[in-house]
C-alpha cells in the first residue's frame, strides 16, 4: 500500500462512557470498522444496551457507510433510526443508545446542517418525532409498512424502541394500508393516546399529519413526510394523556 492509499480520509470520535475520555479512530479507504460491546470489535464500547456486534462503519472508494448488523436497540444517524446499510457523511452523528460517535474530517471539522442530513437519510418517509421523553429530538423514519413500538431492552426487537420505563413491551402497532397509517394499542399499561384521546379496545386510530401521540410518558408527533426543521415545543401540555 503506498502513501496515498494509507492517508486517513476521516476519523470517528466518541466519548468513552466509563473513562470519560475522548477516543479517536482514523478511517482509511478500504476500512471496515466494527462497533459493539464485545472485545472482538475494532471499537469496543462497554455499555450494556449496545449489542455485542452492533454496527459496521466502512469506507470504500472514498464513500462512507454504516450498517446496523441486527442490534437489539437500534442505530441512529442524526437522530434517525436506520435499518441495514446506509450512506454516511462527514459531520454525521451516530447514536448507539446513550453513546454518540461522530464522523469528522481529519482536522476535526464537519458539516453542521443537520436538517439536510436527516432528510437525506429518511427521504420522503413518514416519521415519528419525539418532542418529550428520554429520546427527545430523535426522529424515527417509518421505513416499513408494519412497525411495533415498545420499551427498549437488551433483547427487544421492536422497529421503534423507546428508552422509557413507562412504555410497555410491546406497547403499540403501526400499519400502513392504502397510504393511510393506522395505530393500535397492544394493551399497554400506561396507554396510548392521539391528541389526548385514548386509543383503546383494539380499535384502529387513523393518523393525520401533525397528530400528537403519547406512548406512556413519551410524546411524539406524527409526520406524513420528514421534518426538515424542528418545530417549537408544544405549549400548554402537562404530559397527561
Amino acid at each position: 500500500m503506498d502513501g496515498s492509499e494509507s492517508k486517513p480520509l476521516a476519523k470517528l470520535v466518541w466519548l468513552d462512557p466509563f473513562k470519560g475520555t475522548t477516543q479517536e479512530r482514523m478511517m482509511r479507504d478500504g476500512d471496515e470498522i466494527s462497533i459493539g460491546r464485545s472485545a472482538s470489535n475494532d471499537i469496543k464500547i462497554s455499555e450494556s444496551h449496545i449489542s455485542r456486534e452492533h454496527a459496521i462503519v466502512a469506507c470504500h472508494d472514498g464513500v462512507f457507510s454504516i450498517d446496523d448488523v441486527g442490534s437489539a436497540n437500534g442505530t441512529f444517524v442524526n437522530g434517525v433510526q436506520i435499518y441495514g446499510k446506509n450512506e454516511l457523511k462527514v459531520g454525521d452523528e451516530i447514536h448507539l443508545f446513550v453513546s454518540v460517535l461522530r464522523l469528522l474530517s481529519t482536522s476535526g471539522e464537519g458539516p453542521i446542517d443537520s436538517a439536510e442530513r436527516v432528510a437525506a437519510v429518511a427521504g420522503d418517509r413518514a416519521s415519528l418525532r419525539i418532542t418529550r421523553g428520554p429520546q427527545q429530538g430523535q426522529i424515527f423514519a417509518l421505513l416499513k409498512e408494519e412497525l411495533y413500538i415498545g420499551r427498549s431492552t437488551p433483547n427487544s426487537n421492536w422497529e421503534i424502541a423507546l428508552q422509557d420505563p413507562t412504555v410497555s413491551r410491546p406497547h403499540a402497532f403501526l400499519v400502513k394500508e392504502k397510504q393511510q397509517w393506522k395505530l393500535f394499542d397492544l394493551g399497554s399499561i400506561n396507554g396510548t393516546s392521539v391528541n389526548s384521546q385514548p386509543v383503546t379496545g383494539g380499535k384502529a386510530q387513523m393518523l393525520r399529519d401533525g397528530d400528537r401521540i403519547m406512548f406512556g410518558g413519551t410524546l411524539t408527533v406524527f409526520h406524513m413526510g420528514f421534518p426538515t426543521a424542528q418545530s417549537e415545543p408544544e405549549k400548554g401540555q402537562n404530559g397527561k394523556s
